[in-house]
């Protein structure tokens, strides 16, 4: 945090403190002078004072920290209002010590309810939900200690009063109300700093504080309500006084905004506290009666309390076991919820959670915060081809080494699938941080023993360096995760550290995606076609359709952007379908405008998500259908790595796919897994021959074997071969001389969009045919010929 920071985080703090500070001073100097009767001895004044004090603090409060809900808040504020008339009330209408028949009500009637809004509003700030067990719990505690008091105060305060005098029923049930209510209320504030457990807020303390005083205050009226006790006014309106300059110093406190927060409970702190307070009211009306009964001796006492106790004590320690069996089980809920099942690493709620707590800390200490985001490459070859058990056995077992070899303090955790991350507090620098990242992708260099079978997998790792207060935890887990995409579109089994630039990246690639969606709809996509040919006699075979965007702002975006996107959200399945059907109507276009086009293919490029799509056999179905072309002449292309994904699927899909007459081409063939055994289980009619080799040809002898070799095996299962790439004659020659079926490249044509495709397959030897076209009637009367003819 630089000087600019300090200087703002201290001028934050400050501002509520020039308020709250003088607040403080003046009045806590009234209070003093109120206690020793110089000013105010008859309490008109101070009660009111301090209640609007506390209203005007509450307002305050509420607009220069906006704590979240607000609406218990403006409860309390609802009670403060309420509670401004009562004491004026009371002193102009001397009801302090009147219980008769001619006690005035006036005051009770805004300060009961006040009592009812406070209970409420100490309620919402606990965090309180109905429908939550535990919560109700809390609840039923207040109201077995407020059961107590009332118990306490019947009888020996209404009792000994009604053998005295006639006391009307409304009045006994006001007189009884009061230490009820504010007893309940300081227990729905103890609820609150339950709840809160050792982390419990300034503003918290506060308003316990001011329940207190309220507690005690009313304790006071309601003795010298009875007429037995004496007390001076101005020492009667100190406690209620106290207590609503308490409450306004917590309401401009700027830790209120945390009071609403909902936070995981100290379990053992908060379930004693209640546990004791409702021991202790349990246990109370015990030694009323024990003290109330005067016929008994003492050893009879004794007897009765002993059993008494033993009674209570054994009811308290059942309670005990259900809380600390109910403890347990919520621990172990949260366990669950915040642990990864299979491998018991923290999952991605605790890492973030652990990161933001760490990057707090890190902050005080001005250090640094380092995120590898690890994930495993091609898991998914793992899971098919020795299925899903031994991929969990393997996860383990990557869980369990990652663990062994990182630093004591460093958080290892599971984001979900194959992706893991490891948090380290401190590292001085990227460079340190690289050297870690480097080590742990070395770690995966040696096999893994699952169930006596050693598997070798690689990783990619993304780094995410950063100082911590010039980060939030969000970012950095983000931050990895666009490093570790990088790494993985490298290739894999790499160490990519963040920097800006890729963040640019990611913002370039949200654009593209959301222009995308639209793309298709607005009629950016077009398709281009390069021409195929024959070696032989150098005849126009077939067409590649390539998808293409032209942007209006952007130009021409490039196929490796757009297509990835695609393919990672899924539009390409409605891309691809359209991609499908322009072809085929490309090609019917075709077949009518030139002699013997009848013989031309059309190939189109099929993505995995697109290969597994239930919907592509009825695209295919329906474009062949609307366009009148049949099904041989469309030729799927797919990559290798489709293939090997997961062959048993993708051979059954592949088998329906030729059923139906279409052809299948293995495109950049020797580029993936390179896995000629696989040739002879699939129904495939063509291996186009990666463009790398062919640039090779002349000079790298192997090249021309490979080329050889897969020529050689391709012809023995009648297989077509596809020399793709060919931009120089010696090229071609070469290609023919290995035995080469056909050739795509530049040297013949370039991919060209369908209204320059025509010329381009004059050029290359098509002829176009010739069109019949009708004559009208008039004309036929006046022209020598009923038919004209047009290219």
């Amino acid at each position: 945090m630089d000087s600019t920071q300090e200087v703002e985080a201290r001028r934050h703090l400050l501002v509520p403190a020039r308020f709250a500070i003088p607040v403080l001073v003046v009045g806590t100097v009234w209070l003093v002078l109120h206690g020793f009767g110089v000013v105010d001895p008859d309490g008109a004044v101070t009660s009111l004072f301090a209640a609007f004090t506390a209203v005007v603090a509450t307002v305050y409060g509420l607009r220069r920290w906006r704590p979240r809900p607000l609406w218990p808040w403006l409860v309390l504020g609802g009670a403060l209002v309420l509670f401004l008339p009562t004491n004026f009330l009371r002193v102009s209408m001397d009801t302090l010590g009147n219980l008769g028949p001619d006690r005035a009500l006036l005051p009770d009637a805004f300060a009961v309810p006040g009592y009812f809004l406070l209970a409420v509003g100490l309620v919402g700030l606990a965090g309180v939900r109905l429908r939550n067990a535990d919560d109700i719990d809390a609840i039923l505690d207040g109201v077995i200690a407020a059961l107590a008091v009332l118990m306490l105060a019947w009888v020996f305060l209404v009792t000994p009063i009604l053998a005295e005098q006639e006391v009307s029923l409304p009045v006994q049930i006001t007189f009884a109300l009061y230490p009820v209510l504010s007893t309940f209320v300081l227990a729905m504030g103890a609820r609150v700093a339950f709840s809160r457990g050792r982390e419990a807020p300034i503003a918290l303390w506060l308003l316990l504080v001011a329940m207190f005083c309220l507690l005690l205050g009313d304790t006071l009226y309601a003795m010298a309500d009875t007429g037995r006790y004496s007390f001076p006014n101005n020492l009667m309106d100190l406690p209620y006084a106290a207590a609503f300059l308490v409450y306004a110093l917590a309401a401009m406190h700027p830790s209120i905004q945390r009071l609403g927060q909902s936070r995981p409970s100290d379990d053992v702190e908060a379930r004693n506290g209640r546990l004791f307070t409702v021991a202790a009211a349990l246990f109370l009306p015990i030694v009323v009666l024990l003290i109330g009964i005067d016929r008994i001796g003492t050893g009879d006492r004794v007897a009765l309390g002993v059993i008494a106790t033993l009674l209570v004590g054994v009811a308290v320690f059942r309670m005990w076991r259900a809380l600390r069996q109910h403890a347990q089980s919520q621990a172990r809920l949260a366990y669950e919820a915040t642990h990864d099942g299979l491998t018991g690493l923290p999952n991605r709620g605790f890492v973030a959670e652990h990161v933001s707590r760490g990057l707090h800390t890190q902050s005080l200490r001005r250090g640094t915060m380092t995120l590898l985001h690890v994930d495993i490459d091609r898991f998914k070859l793992v899971n098919d081809s020795m299925g899903h058990s031994v991929g969990d056995a393997l996860l383990v077992a990557v869980a369990e080494r990652l663990n062994e070899r990182v630093r004591p303090g460093d958080l290892v955790g599971r984001l979900g699938g194959d992706e893991f991350v490891i948090v380290i507090a401190g590292l001085p620098d990227e460079a340190a941080a690289l050297d870690f990242g480097e080590r742990t992708r070395l770690m995966f260099k040696q096999p893994f023993v699952v169930r006596g079978v050693d598997i070798t997998v690689t990783a990619s790792v993304g780094i995410a360096f950063q100082f911590a207060e010039q980060c939030v935890a969000e970012e950095l887990i983000r931050d990895a995760d666009t490093a570790v995409n990088q790494a993985k579109a490298r290739g894999g089994d790499d160490v990519v550290i963040f920097d800006t630039s890729m963040r640019e990246l990611v913002a370039e690639r949200l654009h593209l995606e959301r222009e995308l969606r639209t793309a298709l709809e607005k009629g950016e996509l077009t398709l281009h076609f390069q021409p195929k040919l024959r070696l032989a006699d150098r005849k126009v075979v077939g067409l590649e359709a390539l998808l293409r965007w032209e942007h209006p702002e952007l130009g021409m975006v490039r196929p490796d952007k757009f297509i990835t996107i695609a393919e990672d959200t899924g539009m390409i399945v409605e891309i691809g379908a359209w991609v499908i059907d322009q072809a085929c109507a490309e090609l019917a276009r075709l077949r009518s405008t030139f002699r013997g086009a009848n013989h031309l293919c059309v190939s189109v490029n099929v993505s995995a998500r697109q290969l597994r799509s239930e919907t592509l056999m009825d695209t295919i179905a329906q474009s062949l259908l609307r366009h009148r072309v049949p099904p041989d002449v469309l030729c799927l292309e797919l990559t290798e790595s489709i293939l090997m994904e997961n062959l048993e699927v993708v051979s059954s899909q592949l088998d329906a796919i030729r059923d139906c007459g279409t052809r299948i081409s293995i495109d950049d063939f020797g580029t993936g897994y390179s896995s000629l055994a696989y040739l002879s289980k699939l129904s495939v009619d063509e291996l186009k021959i990666d463009r790398s080799f062919v640039k090779d040809l002349g000079e790298d002898a192997s090249a021309a074997s490979l080329i050889q070799a897969v020529v050689f095996i391709a012809s023995s299962l009648g297989i077509t071969t596809v020399a793709e790439g060919v931009e120089t004659t010696q090229q071609a020659e070469k290609i023919a001389e290995l035995g080469c079926t056909e050739v795509q490249g530049f040297l013949f044509a370039k991919p060209l969009p369908s209204d320059e495709l025509d010329t381009k397959l004059v050029e290359l030897g098509m002829s176009p045919a010739n069109h019949l076209r009708a004559v009208p009637d008039v004309a036929r009367s006046t022209s020598a010929g009923a038919i004209g003819h047009s290219a």
